[in-house]
């Protein structure tokens, strides 16, 4: 589960938008490139305005929680986690960078 306090269709919109962007990386870097919240959200991905992660940072930020970017990230990770774990696909970790890295096998 996630710290922040969002609605259940939030967290849902949230795990779509993350899954379809795994989904689109895969695509693109076939299973010998791995991923991780960094690489899929942050770098040029890291405005999470008008995107369904946006309610995570908002609710980190307006409870007045210390580094509202590294708890968002976090959480993101943990939902990205759920979601592998669960998909058709296989992944496994492959390492770590500023979070946890996977791959297709």
């Amino acid at each position: 589960s996630i710290s922040a306090k969002i609605s259940a269709s939030e967290i849902s919109t949230a795990k779509t938008y993350i899954s379809d962007a795994v989904d689109d990386f895969c695509l693109a870097n076939g299973n010998k490139a791995s991923f991780s919240v960094r690489i899929l959200f942050g770098g040029e991905n890291r405005d999470w305005t008008d995107t369904p992660l946006q309610c995570i940072y908002e609710y980190h930020l307006n409870a007045g929680k210390k580094d509202p970017v590294r708890r968002a990230a976090i959480d993101v990770g943990h939902l990205l986690k759920g979601i592998l774990v669960s998909d058709r696909e296989t992944y496994v970790f492959d390492g770590k960078d500023t979070g946890q890295r996977y791959r297709l096998k």
